[in-house]
């Protein structure tokens, strides 16, 4: 997934399309960093969240092995960017120690560093991090896809960041939603049907799950109206009534008065409803994409979707 990012619309373009796949989920690997695989041994790419958390692992245990001068002049150097994955280091002054970039060394995360180009300031998200590691999503440049240093072109970034040593050791993966949120959604909906409520519960709440990093960014959207229209994750019970959707006055309400009656599309295996699934004039938003799955009647999946009242 990629844009040119020339103009702020399709800047933010870039994060309604990945942010919308995923919320109210979590990470399809366990929270303490340690399915990352063992420190010889690497995951495969195609699973991007156990590959982004061996990356980081190796950071860490070269730093325990080599110290922090040795780190940075591996990490440092653009040679050690692996396609999509590199590692970035910040000390304990919250300052960028470590980055293939030169220009982003020496900056402050607490400034305009940890904030991305739609207004997002994860800065904070990223500094919060413990050694059980934290998923802070936002949008960055991807330097599998561009000339390195080429600031016009951006995409949506999950980084996982652990504190050891109280330095924070970071990398990332970019999200291609088309791929991701049919998977996730229908692990989420899995937990669903081998544990009903509290075993999706437990799973979409996992503090270091994707989801926990991918709330506070949606909510950032959301609040700004800056897509004009809504990120979210949704279940709904057999009866329509919604029960867990990230702005909580929705809550209690009907799914089909949400979201159309394309709702009734959904199937077991789960699929793309857009806002050309719904009839004309019929209630629903005027602009949706959203991945839903049936389970024996209960609605869970997630998306974007812009109502008539948004503009």
């Amino acid at each position: 997934m990629r844009a040119d990012l020339k103009t702020s619309g399709l800047a933010r373009a870039v994060a309604a399309v990945a942010v919308a796949g995923m919320l109210l989920i979590a990470g399809c690997t366990g929270s303490d960093g340690s399915s990352a695989g063992d420190e010889t041994v690497a995951p495969s790419k195609s699973d991007p969240v156990a590959y982004t958390q061996f990356v980081v692992d190796q950071a860490i245990a070269r730093y325990e092995t080599d110290g922090l001068g040795a780190v940075l002049t591996h990490y440092n150097d653009p040679a050690s960017i692996d396609n999509e994955w590199y590692v970035f280091v910040i000390d304990r002054n919250d300052v960028v120690v470590g980055h293939y970039d030169p220009g982003r060394r020496g900056q402050d995360v607490k400034g305009a560093m940890g904030t991305d180009i739609n207004g997002y300031n994860f800065g904070p998200e990223m500094l919060a991090a413990t050694e059980a590691g934290r998923w802070v999503p936002y949008v960055y440049v991807n330097p599998a896809t561009q000339t390195l240093g080429d600031e016009d072109v951006f995409e949506f970034k999950n980084a996982w960041v652990v504190r050891h040593d109280g330095l924070l050791f970071g990398s990332g993966w970019y999200v291609d939603t088309e791929e991701l949120a049919p998977r996730l959604f229908s692990e989420a909906a899995e937990h669903f049907r081998s544990g009903g409520l509290a075993a999706f519960l437990e799973f979409s709440n996992d503090p270091e799950g994707i989801a926990a990093g991918l709330t506070p960014t949606a909510e950032y959207y959301n609040a700004t109206g800056a897509l004009g229209g809504f990120f979210t994750g949704i279940l709904a019970a057999p009866d329509g009534e919604i029960l867990a959707h990230i702005d909580p006055s929705l809550i209690g309400t009907d799914i089909e008065d949400l979201l159309g009656p394309a709702v009734h599309r959904a199937t077991a295996e789960g699929g793309w409803i857009t806002a050309k699934d719904n009839p004309v004039n019929a209630k629903g938003p005027q602009t949706m994409r959203m991945w839903l799955i049936d389970v024996d009647g209960t609605l869970i999946g997630g998306g974007w979707y812009q109502n008539a009242s948004t503009g």
